[in-house]
């Protein structure tokens, strides 16, 4: 996979990489749920998306993009949330447009959209048994470039320079809700823990939980 880099997101490259993430998850149940009416979808995720990139990225960059090293073209990205969670500073949230975001969508799916976030970490942590691991989020790789190994280049070798730091945690944890991620975590090393129908105000989506163990 010489082909490929693996760099921190810049801050430039924000609306790039939410473009990437809303084709990827667009489909997703889970997703569906936050955003109800009709042509909401595809515009609020890409808003929920770009806010999720630039509260993580507050402090310190916790998001990799995967880059074409003969062309520097943006092939995919993932975030790892560390144990001690996300670095951020209160003007961040004002950066990501909440304001704008009601007056286009309502309250109700930024509502949803917040205790959704909570229910999904809460299930994982519950499959966990512990409080602290690292969470490995918002993967996706463009579609051209799926089938390619990518994905599992860059997981893989994130997980080597983990484990080459030696760090206090040694676990890694992700939520998905597709059955194909779950054969292609499990090639990678994750184990399922568990799985099951999650039912959320009125609705529910089937949901995996994967961890890892970082020797």
């Amino acid at each position: 996979m010489e082909k490929f880099l693996i760099e921190k997101i810049q801050q430039s490259e924000i609306d790039e990489v939410a473009e990437i993430l809303t084709d990827a998850f667009e489909t997703n149940p889970a997703y569906s749920i936050i955003f109800k009416k009709e042509g909401q979808l595809r515009s609020g995720l890409f808003w929920l998306f770009s806010a999720s990139l630039l509260i993580n990225n507050d402090k310190e960059p916790l998001t990799n993009v995967i880059r074409e090293k003969d062309t520097g073209k943006i092939t995919g990205t993932f975030t790892l949330i560390p144990p001690q969670g996300v670095k951020k500073g209160f003007s961040v949230y004002l950066k990501t447009g909440v304001p704008d975001f009601i007056s286009r969508f309502g309250i109700n799916p930024l509502i949803r959209m917040l205790s959704l976030d909570s229910c999904n970490k809460e299930s994982l942590a519950k499959s966990m048994k512990v409080s602290e691991y690292y969470y490995l989020s918002m993967v996706a790789i463009r579609e051209e470039y799926r089938g390619m190994g990518t994905g599992s280049f860059a997981i893989k070798q994130t997980v080597q320079e983990l484990t080459a730091s030696k760090p206090a945690c040694n676990l890694m944890g992700l939520t998905t809700q597709l059955p194909e991620n779950v054969t292609f975590y499990s090639r990678l090393g994750f184990e399922k823990l568990d799985e099951g129908y999650i039912d959320f105000k009125g609705d529910s989506y089937y949901n995996y939980n994967m961890g890892l163990k970082i020797h």
